[in-house]
């Protein structure tokens, strides 16, 4: 289990979260349309998916009979300062 945000970025499932966020920037999509489009499991994403709905980086929202997900203002303040902590 998770316990501290910077784990999120840290273990060896940032690569797949980062492809998840990158593709919600572009347009908010449902978990099965990111396994399609990512070429992972539809149990892998959703896995991915808990993670970052756990630290309010996505969140989950209702697109008529199916859910999508939509990256929030929280991710997009963090990913400046792991920018900004990167380029020290």
């Amino acid at each position: 289990m998770l316990l501290r945000i910077d784990e999120v970025f840290q273990n060896k499932g940032w690569d797949t979260r980062k492809k998840i966020l990158d593709e919600l920037r572009k347009k908010p999509q449902s978990a099965y349309e990111l396994s399609k489009r990512l070429g992972f499991n539809y149990s892998t994403i959703k896995y991915h998916i808990e993670i970052l709905e756990k630290f309010g980086l996505i969140t989950k929202s209702k697109k008529g009979t199916k859910s999508v997900y939509i990256v929030t203002k929280n991710y997009e303040l963090l990913k400046k300062y792991i920018e900004e902590d990167k380029r020290s």
